[in-house]
């Protein structure tokens, strides 16, 4: 079982419907997952955190919805988790290691 599996949740954008779908992860690190014309948001509850990733394509409708979204899925997991925005190609360490790149 890998750390995501273990403790995160993964969520796409789905830009026509405006809400963001849970995805399972099985086997793969997260990065794989990650698309630069999406948005994703990853629950962390050990950190209390919930991270949006926004990729480097993503348009502004996408963000749009991504930031209505996000609060939802916080009020849902936890009203005193932090949301934070990180972008494609400027990911803190802490990041890159919930998705598998360090």
């Amino acid at each position: 079982m890998n750390l995501l599996e273990d403790r995160f949740l993964l969520f796409e954008i789905d830009e026509e419907k405006e809400i963001f779908n849970e995805i399972k992860v099985i086997e793969n690190p997260i990065h794989i997952l990650l698309d630069s014309s999406s948005i994703f948001i990853i629950v962390d509850p050990i950190d209390k955190a919930i991270w949006v990733w926004e990729g480097r394509e993503a348009g502004i409708r996408k963000k749009f919805i991504a930031t209505q979204n996000a609060s939802k899925i916080r009020d849902k997991h936890g009203i005193d988790f932090k949301i934070i925005a990180v972008d494609e190609g400027d990911e803190p360490s802490n990041f890159k290691e919930i998705i598998g790149l360090e």
